[in-house]
């Protein structure tokens, strides 16, 4: 459960790794948490809540990464055009690759930012200055950490939007959204960082728009 929780975003670390449950205790079963899919309106509402901050959510709901790897992304990750994405961050500790990445020599991958966002990136590296190499460094130049980027970037944007919208929910619905706009699955499923039946399976949720389409093909 604690594992799950950690998947969810909800907590950091597992206070019971190590400890065996039995698989038909009754006790160990937990309530699946909906995914919820929000429209790209939506989040940036939410993204701009967050002031100086938006440029670093945007990352989340416009090219839909993960936490631990919006953490460590730096000025040389971007290109203009791309990010490259080839490393994550988990209380501070730098892991090289991503969590699907399986020990390749080219580990990572390459995400299209889109125009408004690369504007904003241009401007943030300006603003960082030139000796500062991470992307996103805390107010005084640091890693976040996962708890203190919770606590002094998120929750705040979650209450001034009013929108209590999860990181990893702008990643569902990232994929979503562009699936559904008719983004090929092989390709998304590259820049999302994951095989082709994984993000069919798991990022990919109903969107309600098919029904006029449906009735215009059976007549």
């Amino acid at each position: 459960m604690a594992e799950d929780a950690i998947t969810d975003e909800v907590c950091d670390l597992n206070p019971f790794k190590g400890i065996r449950i039995r698989a038909n205790d009754p006790r160990a079963k937990k309530k699946p948490r909906p995914i919820r899919v929000f429209s790209f309106e939506e989040m940036h509402r939410f993204a701009k809540a967050a002031g100086r901050y938006e440029a670093m959510v945007r990352v989340f709901t416009d090219c839909g990464l993960r936490l631990g790897e919006v953490l460590l992304l730096r000025r040389e990750d971007f290109d203009g055009e791309t990010l490259q994405v080839r490393r994550t961050a988990h209380e501070g500790q730098i892991l090289e690759g991503t969590k699907t990445d399986h020990g390749e020599p080219d580990a990572g991958r390459v995400v299209p930012v889109p125009a408004t966002l690369a504007w904003m990136l241009e401007a943030q590296i300006n603003l960082n200055g030139h000796d500062c190499q991470l992307l996103f460094p805390t107010p005084r130049g640091r890693l976040w950490r996962e708890r203190t980027f919770y606590r002094d970037l998120w929750k705040p944007a979650q209450e001034s939007s009013g929108l209590d919208i999860r990181p990893h929910e702008c990643r569902h619905s990232y994929v979503t959204h562009l699936r559904a706009a008719g983004v090929d699955d092989a390709d998304l499923a590259e820049i999302a960082g994951h095989r082709v039946e994984t993000m069919l399976a798991r990022y990919t949720h109903a969107v309600g728009k098919s029904s006029a389409a449906i009735c215009q093909i059976i007549r």
